[in-house]
């Protein structure tokens, strides 16, 4: 379960007073996505600030806080309209790493600065006050599915997470995002036929944050977008497929698919 440590008196971390600070350091440089989402970096990433309106920023001592300037603006505005509109309060986890590249853990992707995770929580102190240091590096997502992860825990799920996702597809810059096929089908329910469902796509896990992904950017020649999204919103043979025994059986013996390689490009920019 979630712990939330009380506020220190020592201050251990400097936090960023201008959200837009970093955007103006780094207009002088062109920021250029290169490779896939899974196999990739990014030249002159941009910091996400530790806080702004509506968001707060954990973990921060893993140093995964950097991406591709559409990604800053995009969680930027993200985070103002949840908190306009819901009154609510994004904490955000993952990006990627300052040169992008594999992360030592976690995650495949998150290579390119282009995917960032979203906890489904809405902590009521993160809502009311900055949080400190070490509350934010014992913020872990809370799942909003039962224990046996089979069907939703109404007394975790509200109307707010709906909103929230309906928010973050609805941007143009949204390739996907990955939620557990149970919230997926549980989006069906209520918002069944809505354009945006489309962009909600169900992968295993995520059950309690949801995976953004943005579209390669149109300034990163070197970008590898992947398959697009098919058409429909999502609610049909292809969600019911990952709730039956068989597909679930063929998933588990599916032997994994070799490794991308890392572009050329890449090397020398993660050498730094």
């Amino acid at each position: 379960m979630l712990r939330c440590l009380a506020l220190s008196p020592i201050v251990l971390f400097t936090f960023n007073l201008d959200p837009g600070s970093q955007l103006k350091a780094d207009d002088s440089q062109k920021t250029e996505v290169i490779g896939f989402y899974t196999a990739g970096c990014i030249e002159n990433s941009v910091e996400l600030p530790s806080e702004g309106t509506g968001y707060q920023v954990i973990r921060l001592s893993r140093k995964r806080y950097y991406g591709h300037p559409n990604l800053i603006q995009y969680l930027q505005s993200l985070a103002e309209d949840i908190a306009s509109r819901l009154k609510g309060a994004l904490l955000i986890g993952d990006l990627s790493q300052r040169n992008g590249g594999p992360l030592p853990s976690d995650h495949n992707s998150h290579q390119t600065g282009l995917d960032a995770d979203i906890l489904f929580w809405q902590n009521p102190l993160a809502i009311k006050r900055t949080l400190s240091w070490p509350e934010r590096e014992k913020m872990e997502p809370l799942s909003l599915l039962t224990p046996d992860f089979a069907r939703i825990d109404y007394f975790r799920w509200n109307s707010v997470h709906g909103k929230m996702l309906k928010l973050a597809a609805s941007s143009e810059k949204v390739d996907r995002i990955f939620v557990n096929p149970v919230i997926k089908r549980e989006l069906c329910k209520e918002y069944r036929g809505e354009e945006w469902l489309r962009k909600i796509r169900p992968w295993w896990g995520h059950d309690g944050h949801f995976h953004v992904r943005l579209r390669c950017p149109n300034d990163s020649p070197l970008c590898e977008p992947q398959e697009p999204v098919p058409p429909g919103d999502g609610c049909d043979e292809d969600l019911n497929s990952w709730f039956r025994l068989e597909t679930l059986r063929e998933k588990k013996d599916t032997k994994p698919q070799a490794p991308r390689q890392l572009p050329q490009q890449c090397l020398a920019i993660l050498s730094r």
